[in-house]
């Protein structure tokens, strides 16, 4: 993030002349460059005389500077809303909403900046940044381009770009600028965390390296270590990894971490359990993604059993199988969270399901000697689902399946397999499959209407809003085959078996680099595609060994 610094043409009142007020403005901006903050806030005090709306944005940036950024934000609105065309309160907008975790205001602005100012650099690194935590690269990638200099390079133009090809993919072109990165800032740490980012996927050890190669330039960078605690994490050095994973909570890292719900801020946040006291209440907060929240509540009942006096917050969708899968706890919706928590004489605050992994799950070892089923689904909407299913079909069996999972876009390339390769699997006549994906599926399921006889897909259940539904759905299938997704969670939580497909792209730390089966479930098998395989090479693997040994319930 940078301070953006714009020379304009000044309106200003008939008794200053314009030079004078462009001489003020020069020193204002000289005040700034030599973070005297204090003089260039006398200079914008005048300024503001005889021109309102760029003293204000003087102003405004000067608080953006100090960390003000409530006022930054007042005082730039209102310049901006003065005068439209007063580009430094429309530039230094996007900085002020990056900082105040706002990036969806963030990314608006900056498009608004960029329209009216496409080559300042200050403007396309901000905005690039705001569509980096919204991770909309391929938009980020766009805007960063027209500024790349080999020869005099910027290092925050660099690292977007690097940053933006990674996430798309395109190995070549993000270790071409690399290769750029390292020859003119290689002993910068935020290059070197981005060569370890860069190394985590094909080689997490030599990962894990550059990243405390980068914690030895910056021993406390919170980005850092939340980047570190994943890689650490999928090579399976529990200890340590959970407590960089906490990292993730913090604002620095953004909504790429572990954002929790705003109505939680200001309420006291618990990672520490030494600072939990058994004789009061603690409130287990739900986080992440649907997928991620059912994996953190493997350790649930220990924690319960150390500290009795629990209540689980949750989605409101997910209350009813929390409820009955957890029937002696109290389980309220992420509305009454903040409310429930306030009072410290009876409470201790919210700690983060995520959080807890890290007095229960410091091992492989703890994960496979606590693999247990957790999750209970409605035993009649599944004996429903069960009896339509088989007497509609009059299937041998019922097969659900998924084949894109991921809610950013990284996510969906790394976790995606387009179903059209699914051919190997959907040849099996005997079996029907059940579609079990949630999102837009139309040209999907045109598709396979056309091709396949044995698809089945139901109608009126909103999978993402009527989870409990969707879950007993998932239960009343003899077997899943689906890639990495939150169906995975839900089936390995209630013991379903599961046919787990990664990609060659890479995949979640929980399903490890090597592993055949899940140390966080009883009954998921793992099918890893090789660099080396085709996608028709993996499928009929996959068919082989899967639906071979699919036996009704």
């Amino acid at each position: 993030m940078v301070f953006v610094a714009i020379v304009e043409n000044f309106n200003c009142r008939p008794n200053m002349k314009p030079n004078e007020l462009m001489r003020l403005a020069a020193d204002a901006d000289d005040a700034l460059k030599a973070n005297q903050l204090d003089k260039a806030l006398e200079i914008s005090q005048v300024i503001y005389k005889y021109n309102r709306s760029a003293g204000l944005a003087y102003k405004g940036v000067i608080a953006l500077r100090k960390e003000h950024y409530d006022s930054a934000e007042e005082l730039l609105i209102e310049s901006f809303q003065l005068n439209a065309k007063q580009h430094m309160a429309l530039a230094n907008l996007i900085p002020t909403y990056i900082k105040k975790r706002d990036f969806k205001k963030a990314v608006a602005f900056g498009e608004q900046a960029h329209a009216v100012m496409p080559k300042n650099q200050g403007v396309c690194i901000n905005y690039a940044a705001a569509l980096l935590q919204e991770q909309s690269y391929t938009k980020a990638l766009e805007i960063l381009k027209p500024q790349l200099d080999a020869e005099k390079p910027n290092v925050s133009v660099l690292t977007g770009l690097i940053t933006c090809y990674r996430a798309l993919f395109l190995k070549d072109e993000a270790e071409e600028l690399l290769l750029i990165a390292e020859k003119y800032f290689g002993d910068k740490h935020e290059i070197i965390r981005l060569k370890a980012d860069t190394l985590a996927e094909r080689s997490p050890s030599e990962a894990l390296k550059g990243f405390r190669a980068a914690l030895e330039k910056e021993p406390n960078n919170i980005a850092t270590r939340w980047n570190m605690s994943l890689v650490q994490l999928r090579l399976g050095e529990f200890e340590e990894g959970w407590v960089n994973y906490d990292n993730g909570l913090l604002p620095e890292v953004g909504k790429i971490g572990r954002p929790l719900p705003k109505l939680f801020e200001g309420s006291k946040c618990i990672t520490d359990f030494r600072s939990i006291d058994p004789q009061k209440w603690t409130f287990a907060v739900c986080e992440q993604g649907i997928g991620d929240q059912v994996l953190f509540l493997g350790v649930l009942r220990q924690f319960i059993k150390d500290y009795p006096k629990t209540v689980l917050i949750a989605e409101k969708r997910f209350r009813p199988i929390l409820q009955r899968s957890f029937p002696d706890l109290p389980v309220h919706t992420y509305g009454s969270g903040p409310f429930l928590t306030s009072n410290s004489q009876v409470t201790n605050g919210y700690m983060p399901i995520g959080s807890m992994q890290k007095k229960y799950r410091s091992t492989k070892t703890d994960f496979i000697n606590n693999r247990h089923n957790y999750l209970v689904p409605d035993q009649v909407k599944l004996a429903k689902f069960r009896e339509i299913l088989f007497k509609k079909t009059g299937a041998d069996k019922i097969i659900g399946f998924s084949w894109k999972g991921g809610y950013w876009e990284r996510a969906q390339k790394t976790k995606t397999m387009d179903i059209e390769l699914w051919d190997p699997i959907f040849q099996d006549q005997s079996t029907i499959f059940v579609s079990l994906q949630y999102g837009e599926i139309d040209k999907e399921k045109e598709f396979l209407a056309t091709k396949y006889k044995n698809i089945r897909w139901i109608d009126g259940l909103d999978f993402k809003k009527d989870l409990d539904g969707w879950f007993s759905l998932i239960c009343a299938c003899d077997e899943i085959i689906s890639v990495s997704t939150a169906l995975v969670h839900f089936a390995g939580a209630a013991g379903r078996s599961v046919n787990l497909l990664l990609s060659d792209r890479g995949a979640p730390f929980i399903w490890g680099l090597e592993d055949e089966s899940s140390i966080a479930y009883t009954n998921i098998k793992i099918h890893r595609k090789q660099i080396a395989q085709t996608n028709e090479e993996f499928f009929k693997s996959v068919a082989q060994k899967a639906l071979s040994k699919v036996v009704s319930i």
